[in-house]
């Protein structure tokens, strides 16, 4: 039987990372329809927002397809080599008596 440990913090992280990426997303295509026609100042502020909010989407990717999960894929095999379901125990060695 395979067991998976979860977290409280487990489904918070990925619904998380779909919301930054699906704003992101969103924020963009929006932006390519309906470009902002404001000062220079405001301007200037939604890009430093819509960039912080492009570099919270590649750290989601790169967590989710970068070396995090292959670490993750490491911890549950070395998890599973070191605790094999229903492995008999192991038969101690005979000594000769003579």
């Amino acid at each position: 039987m395979n067991q998976t440990t979860t977290t409280p913090w487990s489904d918070t992280q990925k619904i998380l990372a779909v919301v930054l990426v699906g704003a992101f997303i969103t924020i963009i295509v929006v932006w390519m329809f309906y470009p902002p026609h404001t000062d220079a100042a405001s301007t200037a502020v939604l890009n430093t927002l819509v960039g912080t909010l492009g570099g919270m989407t590649t750290m989601v990717v790169s967590f989710y397809f970068g070396s995090s999960r292959n670490a993750n894929t490491k911890d549950n095999t070395i998890a599973a080599l070191v605790a094999p379901d229903n492995a008999p125990p192991p038969t101690p060695p005979t000594v000769p008596t003579g």
